[in-house]
């Protein structure tokens, strides 16, 4: 994560954005890797990660829904070569409005604070502020565009990201897509009425405080930055409930460890700006994941 991070994205996902013919009120994925080779060692790691993420939207009226929710996610890794298993995670509230302005345009805005942390004590470092602002421009029914940006206060400095993206479904409703760069990119076609099969990439930087991770350094923080690029297929058991099951391939993947003080000026998708800081640790090698989604969705079109 020192000089150029080109492909980002954030806990909500397309969860709250309602950018497409439905919501997905709750999502569960698990998630491993095969063993992962450390830099300039033969020490080894696997990767575990857990996330939950429930939305609880309240229509007030025909324009204005409430929006509301929480996200946790649980992941576990070795940070050094010679350490133990580490474990730490995130619980994020989701606060926020979708609101139809017009015909064909609506906002969503949605508060992030969150604890980001492993748990060992709680104080002013574990706690991180993120917003969202997002567009959606109708064209009709079944696709639209988007743009707006997401600000979240990480423990490495300021963070913004732009975003511009776009949702498509076809007239047979077989093809669909969904777009939100540099955040997500998603693309699936329905071979028949139980299975979709599909590609998927995420990128993801997000920052987490450690204490005591070693005798010396008391604490610290996580910057975790990886692009992924899955192969799915989709198994709709219900209109409303659905498993995915993905084999994916990471790139660029770093979980970087720093002093608490060993900040940026601020980052962008592109860079940080005034990056010197002393990275404590070194990287483990990118490599296969294998997870497991559980979807449920409320269809807001009659898809």
């Amino acid at each position: 994560m020192k000089k150029t991070l080109t492909l980002i994205t954030f806990l909500i996902g397309n969860t709250f954005v309602f950018s497409q013919n439905y919501v997905d009120l709750l999502k569960v994925n698990a998630s491993t890797t095969p063993f992962n080779t450390f830099d300039g060692s033969t020490s080894k790691s696997k990767l575990n990660e857990i996330l939950v993420d429930l939305t609880l939207p309240i229509k007030i009226n025909e324009k204005l829904s409430v929006l509301s929710g929480i996200i946790y996610e649980n992941i576990q890794t070795k940070l050094f070569a010679e350490s133990d298993i580490k474990k730490f995670g995130s619980t994020t509230l989701k606060l926020g409005i979708n609101k139809q302005l017009n015909e064909n345009l609506t906002l969503t805005a949605v508060l992030l604070p969150k604890i980001s942390s492993d748990y060992k004590s709680i104080g002013g470092e574990d706690f991180q502020l993120g917003a969202i602002a997002l567009f959606r421009i109708k064209k009709h029914e079944n696709k639209n565009f988007k743009v707006g940006l997401y600000a979240n206060s990480d423990l490495f400095g300021p963070f913004f990201v732009p975003m511009i993206g776009m949702y498509y479904l076809s007239p047979t409703k077989k093809f669909e897509t969904n777009i939100l760069l540099p955040l997500q990119v998603d693309a699936n076609y329905k071979l028949m009425p139980f299975m979709n099969v599909g590609v998927n990439f995420n990128g993801q930087i997000r920052s987490y405080h450690l204490t005591n991770i070693t005798p010396t350094n008391k604490s610290t923080y996580i910057g975790r930055s990886t692009s992924e690029l899955y192969g799915y297929l989709k198994f709709n058991l219900t209109k409303s409930i659905s498993i995915q099951t993905k084999i994916g391939q990471s790139f660029g993947r770093i979980y970087e460890v720093y002093d608490k003080n060993d900040k940026v000026s601020f980052g962008l998708p592109a860079i940080f700006i005034g990056d010197k800081r002393s990275q404590l640790n070194t990287n483990f090698s990118d490599g296969l994941i294998f997870q497991t989604v559980l979807l449920y969705r409320l269809n807001l079109g009659g898809k």
